[in-house]
């Protein structure tokens, strides 16, 4: 009996261990400098400046990455199901304000799953295209496929101390024939403009229509988990 329970608590640790998650660290909380900023064993991949909070002042967004692979669980349609295991670099998209004062910049806001990793772009490689600032607002760029290509953008803005999504597009298309569908989603009119044609013949073969989009409120980066994870018409994903 005593071999048994012991074989026992060996199988629950074995099974404890293989299950044990990916703990990312704690960005600071504020600092002068990028490199006071990076937490050890990680690397600064993308960097933007511009104002964030309309002060003035030049704010950060940074965007981190592990130096090291590791197995993480993504998130793939609904943002419930579909969860999947992944062994990559992990990614972090950090938000910093800047105070006019004392030039330190203090964290806004910390986002462990939105930016995609270097292995989910597809044959095309890394997705990340880009990170910017502009109007106060912040932009982040993907793109990925092989012969049939994607294209997604999301815009947040900083308003009653949250990070809101208000816009986003979504463009997918056939490398060599150019058949596409573009989507421009406007969440602060709740518009929705869809374009289905091709890209070379933009003028001649393009069908443009709009609608009202529905949704019970606008999103966050604490319920808009990552790029796909938000089933946002039926069989739609943003």
């Amino acid at each position: 009996m005593k071999a048994f329970y012991s074989l026992f608590l060996m199988l629950l640790a074995q099974i404890s261990f293989a299950q044990k998650t990916f703990l990312f660290p704690k960005i600071k909380s504020q600092g002068t400098s990028i490199e006071q900023l990076t937490p050890n064993n990680w690397t600064v991949i993308e960097t933007a400046n511009g104002d964030l909070n309309s002060d003035g002042t030049d704010d950060l967004a940074v965007i981190f990455e592990s130096n090291k692979i590791t197995d993480e669980t993504r998130t793939y349609g609904d943002n419930n199901s579909e969860i999947i295991k992944e062994t990559q670099k992990p990614r972090i998209l950090a938000l910093f304000f800047k105070d006019k004062l004392s030039g330190a910049y203090h964290l806004s806001t910390q986002n462990n799953d939105f930016i995609l990793r270097s292995q989910e772009g597809g044959k095309l490689g890394d997705p990340l295209n880009q990170i910017g600032i502009k109007d106060q607002q912040l932009y982040l760029r993907f793109q990925g496929g092989a012969e049939w290509r994607w294209e997604m953008g999301y815009t947040f803005k900083f308003e009653n101390r949250d990070w809101f999504l208000t816009s986003a597009i979504n463009l997918y298309f056939n490398q060599n024939t150019g058949d596409m569908t573009e989507r421009v989603y406007d969440f602060k009119t709740r518009e929705l403009f869809t374009t289905v044609g091709n890209l070379h013949r933009r003028d001649v073969a393009n069908r443009k229509t709009s609608e009202v989009l529905y949704f019970s409120q606008l999103r966050t980066f604490k319920t808009f988990k990552k790029p796909w994870a938000w089933e946002i018409m039926p069989n739609v994903y943003l």
